[in-house]
């Protein structure tokens, strides 16, 4: 799999994409007959992708893993959506990677999620 996060482009093997819609709705509140009522305002897309780091070289980790931890604002990645991509700001987080082997002059980590936050609606509410 191909993702990017400002502009660099990484070729990972990926283990696991979950994607985590969530619809921003404000309540309106219920009616005598017990319906319930709401402002829809637009969609999010959250991203939660595990990658295995076999295929990946020691210096390509260390500088995908400084990457989505240098504390930004704001990234802008693309990632698998349908058949096609999505691009779209996100906070991005590490929720966690593992130390496969230490070695004398290198240490080879593996099997790292990355979790992107959308910071913007990828859809906004027609109503």
């Amino acid at each position: 799999m191909m993702f990017s996060i400002d502009g660099q482009t990484f070729n990972v093997g990926t283990m696991k994409v979950v994607r985590k819609p969530s619809i921003d709705k404000i309540p309106l509140g219920t009616t005598l007959d017990g319906t319930k009522h709401y402002l829809n305002k637009g969609v999010y897309y959250d991203y939660e992708i595990t990658i295995s780091t076999r295929n990946m070289n020691v210096s390509e980790y260390d500088a995908l893993y400084e990457l989505i931890t240098t504390p930004a604002n704001s990234h802008v990645v693309s990632v698998p959506y349908n058949q096609t991509t999505i691009t779209f700001n996100a906070f991005l987080s590490v929720s966690n990677d593992t130390l496969l082997q230490s070695y004398t002059n290198f240490k080879r980590w593996g099997t790292l999620t990355i979790i992107a936050e959308a910071l913007e609606y990828a859809k906004e509410a027609t109503e």
